[in-house]
């Protein structure tokens, strides 16, 4: 017998595991109190009411212990129905069970069931005495019913046939295994982020149909930890619960498959004894038993669907309200879920949540100790937000001094930790054979590379990557970005190219790939291959002087080769022909081998070389080829026709061949080329006189300075998208360019030559992006519009009225983006407010510019850099319509315009008591030190911004829209409104209530006027000492003073401190400081002169300043 019963005990956790009802004379001495002490000796929480005054009529204290109690065992014994309190506590007990709020275990000790459940001997005759007694057929009648019930219910009867104290074991064991199964899961020991992954997945888990919801992700990324949280959210609303783990290691036998079954049968029906043959009988009395039940199950880490339907079938077996949770590395494992159903990627950590996740492992507080901040950060860095790697080197690190963390660290770069390589190899283990190679090719040489580019290339492998590379995604061990580049984790990759260097740790010419600089040095320039190498790399990390000579002899088999940032001499007699990627830069030959003659070709890329393309076009006939790159040629001097030799043309690069003039006229004729690059190839005079690529979707000629006329445009030629063919000498345009009706995307102009546009530019109704540089007359005697423009960008325009033209006749209700540059604007034309989807308006070096009008209210973002005209008077009515679009209402004449707004929430001050608050002078500090940043050059300050660029791309969408909530103003100006009432120097403390509230924020930046400077300003949070970044701001080519605005939303506070439980009163510090400058003209910093913080609150009837 089990103890467990077909429901559950829901909706509360229980204070005490188990309710002895006794006759207090009959067993306390005995019995009872032998089961209390064994149960008690279990560690299981017991209640025996030998405290409570007892009387007449039952307490309510007893009735609240009793709904607080998971399992009642009632011990009937032969004077039990002589106490009306313990007839009280048996109603309580049996309305409690009815309610599913207890389970209950009836002991016959020394009577009969069969006297209980019909009331014969001494029970009926005490029930007869109460009838005298009470005269109250109600309760009397509870009464009975309540002792036929309980007598109903399978229970222990002990009648001295069996040792007492075996007896007694034999409940403590039942109640033991019963307790057990109804305790949560221990879920980790730091819990740090688990609450807002939690709180997303929740909401699909919540609903009232029988829902199937997936959880995915890589190993180590906390799956299992989030569903054991989730799981002890929500066990105690299912009539049963099952929590089966490892379901994939379990499942490679069929005792393992029989098991899991048995082990989910018992933990929802609580019967032991219940066993199965096989796996196939045990799917039907999965279905059968508990094909009526809400029961919540989890499947946790499985890889194919067979362990699923091995366990569950279909998710319409089990009752309304049911939910089953499945965890999986591989997501295409959920794909054959029903309609019901959803899936969630665990995500990894940010860095906030990595420190505090480390730190606890490694310091047993949530930041570093001082002195290990830098360290801690690199070890951020490499662990990337997996949990498993911050809590393994943590727990690894905890005690160790800073030598061996820097010695560590060394370590985990070179050669990755067991138990972390262990972890994360299980995805791939479960690859085919092709993925796998795919995989490893990945790891070693294609992370970050186009999507379609390596399939391009795996598919001249023969690797069949469209398939494959899909099956990695799905895994999670790739990922495409919004770019459509192909990523990877850095300790997946790292994983992966671990794998590569097993395959022979000591020699280096039986592995299957090298990628390390000295790795592939050494193999090369011995000519030391062998025929397992499929690939090499061999790129230095920085410029090198030595020359070296390389051979490839013994490498038959290679597959990909990519050379860089080496010098290479002399030429050479021998290429594998099995080439498919040649990328080599700065090849030294002017020729290819003459035995060279590669039949899966792909890629050939060799930019800054002496090649001479004619010469090498003649000797390669390839219909493989489909990338061809000569980038930075010299001895390109002119493009021959291609349209044999390599008909399957889709990329040609020939940008900054400076000595290229003329394209041969077929070249116009290639209906597979899609991106044709000719940029910077100042030499060039000659394009073919008419273009008919049919597939051509990006054709670039910016700076060709000497290109004079622009092609014809065939009428078929409808696939191009984007062309770039600014600074050219250009000037007119064919009215035949009306034919790229599907163009999107346009730069052009110059800044010595008028570009007159013909009639036909109207015909562009797909274009979203316009771009023009120096001044381009518009013809204006014809319908004009562009009907989809959403981003117009103006450089150097010298003509007013051709500006305001632009914008008044051209633009319409579409755009988003207005970007001005140096251009010749006083003012912007007053139709601007009727653009109601413009967000950004950005103008820059508009040294005339003084008003900018009403904007619209779609506005979020104005930056207003270097306009030496616009002043503090226009920043401030610039900030108040930033104030009336928020909805915060102008105040009277009396107050200042971006300050005077209504205090019309009164019972702020009243809730928070905030006016009655003494700031500490430590709190209210100036911070100056804070606000000096690094000096860098500028070369290392353009590295610094390319790597800020890379990162904000995070926060982009796939239309490369800011996701991040907030409204910002950049403008002249150096004193911040009265309106941000909190104010001080590099940091700015305060104190706010329970709830988070949006925040104005406001810096006024001191530089000196005409020193141009560029720098990187960081402005961090911390409420209650768990410190986020807010926010870091770029600001290029700075020459006046500014002020910069910045509004964040409650929402976007609330996502930053989602794991944070704000008390009643909460400290938070706001501080600011410019990390980074660069300045050709001082090594004089700039300063942050000033900061302001002003609270907004949300409240029913709108927002409010406060």
């Amino acid at each position: 017998m089990a103890l467990m019963t077909s429901k559950r005990v829901t909706h509360q956790r229980k204070n005490f595991e188990v309710f002895l009802s006794f006759k207090d004379e009959d067993t306390r001495l005995g019995f009872t109190g032998y089961l209390y002490q064994a149960l008690d000796r279990n560690g299981i929480k017991t209640f025996v009411d030998d405290k409570l005054p007892r009387g007449e009529n039952i307490s309510k204290e007893l009735l609240k212990i009793i709904e607080n109690s998971m399992i009642s065992i009632v011990v009937f014994s032969e004077n039990y129905t002589f106490s009306t309190w313990c007839l009280d506590e048996l109603v309580k007990i049996i309305e409690c069970k009815k309610n599913d709020q207890m389970e209950v275990r009836p002991v016959f000790y020394n009577v009969y069931p069969s006297d209980v459940r019909n009331q014969k001997g001494k029970f009926g005759e005490a029930l007869d005495k109460h009838q005298e007694k009470f005269k109250d057929n109600k309760k009397i009648q509870r009464w009975r019913e309540a002792l036929h019930d309980t007598a109903n219910i399978s229970g222990w009867h002990y009648n001295q046939c069996y040792p007492e104290s075996h007896f007694i074991q034999d409940i403590v064991k039942e109640v033991s295994n019963a307790r057990l199964n109804c305790l949560p899961l221990f879920v980790i020991k730091y819990p740090v982020g688990i609450n807002s992954r939690v709180k997303a997945m929740l909401l699909d888990i919540e609903s009232n149909d029988v829902h199937m919801v997936g959880i995915y992700g890589p190993s180590g990324i906390g799956k299992t930890t989030v569903t054991k949280a989730i799981f002890n959210r929500i066990y105690d609303r299912f009539e049963g619960f099952s929590y089966l783990e490892n379901v994939r290691e379990n499942s490679m036998t069929n005792d393992g498959i029989i098991k899991l079954q048995e082990t989910l049968l018992f933990e929802i029906l609580g019967d032991r004894n219940l066993k199965v043959d096989n796996k196939d009988r045990g799917i039907n009395v999965i279905k059968k038993r508990l094909c009526c039940k809400r029961i919540l199950l989890v499947i946790d880490d499985v890889d194919n669907l067979e362990q699923i339907e091995n366990l569950l079938g279909e998710s319409d077996w089990f009752a309304y309200g049911s939910k089953i949770i499945i965890t999986t590395r591989d997501k295409q494992v959920l794909s054959s879920f029903g309609k019901h159903h959803s899936i969630h990627k665990v995500q990894e950590l940010n860095n906030d949540e990595a420190l505090e996740l480390f730190s606890m492992y490694a310091f047993c507080r949530n930041e570093p100790k001082e002195g290990y901040w830098e360290l801690a950060d690199q070890f951020i860095h490499y662990g990337e937000g997996l949990p498993l790697v911050l809590k393994i080197m943590g727990a690894d690190l905890c005690g160790r001094p800073k030598c061996e963390w820097k010695s560590a660290l060394d370590q985990y770069k070179e050669i990755p930790n067991k138990e972390i390589q262990k972890k994360l190899k299980r995805s791939y283990d479960g690859l085919g054979e092709t993925e796998q190679d795919i995989f490893l090719d990945t790891a070693c040489f294609f992370k970050g590379l186009d999507k379609d580019y390596v399939v391009d290339i795996l598919e001249g492998c023969n690797l069949y990557p469209v398939y494959g590379i899909q099956k990695l995604i799905d895994k999670c061990l790739i990922i495409v970005d919004q770019f459509n580049k192909l990523m990877m984790h850095g300790l997946i990759q790292q994983m992966g190219r671990e794998i590569v260097r097993q395959e022979s740790p000591k020699n280096l010419k039986k592995r299957s790939r090298i990628w390390c600089y000295e790795d592939a040095v050494s193999v090369l320039i011995e000519d030391e291959g062998s025929d397992e190498i499929q690939g090499i790399m061999l790129c230095s990390p920085e410029p090198i002087k030595k020359q070296f000579k390389i051979g490839f002899s013994k490498m038959k088999n290679l597959r990909l080769l990519i050379v860089r940032n080496v010098p290479i001499y002399g030429d050479f007699e021998y290429l594998p022909n099995a080439l498919s990627l040649l990328d080599w830069s700065e090849y030294p030959s002017s020729f290819l081998p003459s035995s060279f003659c590669p039949q899966k070709i792909v890629a050939l890329k060799m930019p800054q070389s002496n090649i001479r393309l004619d010469k090498l076009l003649k000797s390669l006939q390839s219909k493989t080829l489909k990338y061809m790159d000569f980038r930075s040629c010299e001895y390109v001097t002119k493009l021959p026709d291609l349209s044999m030799s390599t008909p399957n043309l889709k990329e040609l690069v020939l940008c900054d061949c400076n000595n290229l003039v003329e394209v041969h006229q077929f070249v116009g004729s290639l209906d597979k080329l899609v991106v044709w690059d000719l940029k910077g190839c100042s030499e060039l005079q000659l394009l073919p006189d008419c273009l008919m690529m049919k597939s051509l979707e990006n054709f670039n000629v910016l700076y060709c300075s000497k290109l004079k006329k622009f092609p014809n445009i065939h009428p078929e030629m409808k696939s191009l998208k984007y062309l770039e063919m600014g600074e050219t000498s250009i000037g007119v345009l064919p009215p035949s360019f009306g034919n790229l009706t599907r163009l999107k995307t346009i730069l052009f102009g110059s800044y010595d030559h008028l570009l007159h546009l013909p009639r036909s530019i109207y015909e562009l109704q797909h274009l979203s992006d316009l771009g023009l540089y120096g001044t381009v007359i518009f013809p204006k005697d014809f319908r004009y519009i562009f009907p989809s423009l959403i981003k117009l960008t103006l450089s150097f325009f010298e003509i007013r009225s051709e500006v305001d033209f632009i914008l008044t006749s051209c633009c319409t209700r579409t755009l988003k983006y207005l970007y001005i540059y140096n251009s010749n604007v006083v003012t912007l034309p007053e139709r601007i407010i009727d653009f109601t989807r413009l967000h950004t308006l950005h103008i820059e070096g508009c040294e005339l510019l003084q008003n900018i009008p009403s904007l619209p209210q779609s506005i979020t973002k104005v930056h207003a850099l270097n306009c030496l005209s616009l002043d503090s008077q226009s920043s401030s009515e610039l900030s108040n319509q930033f104030g009336e679009i928020l909805g915060h209402p102008p105040q009277t004449e009396s107050f200042s315009r971006f300050g005077g707004f209504k205090k019309t929430c009164r019972h702020i001050f009243q809730e928070y008591a905030f006016e009655n608050v003494k700031f500490k002078k430590e709190d209210l500090n100036s911070d100056e030190d804070e606000c000096n940043g690094l000096w860098l050059s500028s070369s290392d300050f353009s590295v610094l911004v390319t790597e800020f660029h890379k990162r904000e791309t995070k926060y982009l969408n796939s239309d490369l829209e800011d996701t991040r909530c907030g409204y910002e103003i950049v403008a002249p100006g150096n004193i911040i409104p009265v309106l941000f009432e909190h104010q001080s120097g590099g940091s700015v403390s305060f104190w706010i209530g329970s709830e988070f509230h949006t925040l104005a924020l406001c810096y006024a930046f001191g530089i000196p006027k005409r020193i141009n400077y560029s720098y990187v300003c960081d402005v961090h949070i911390s409420i209650n000492g768990f410190k986020r970044e807010l926010k870091a701001q770029l600001f290029e080519e700075m020459n006046i003073g500014h002020l910069w605005f910045y509004y964040i939303p409650r929402s976007s506070l609330q996502q930053l401190f989602k794991d944070l439980n704000l008390g009643s009163r909460n400290f938070v510090r706001v501080s600011c400081r410019i990390s980074c400058w660069t300045s050709e003209s001082t090594r004089l910093p700039p300063t942050i002169r000033r900061c302001g913080v002003r609270v907004i609150c949300s409240c029913s009837r709108g927002q409010f300043w406060w």
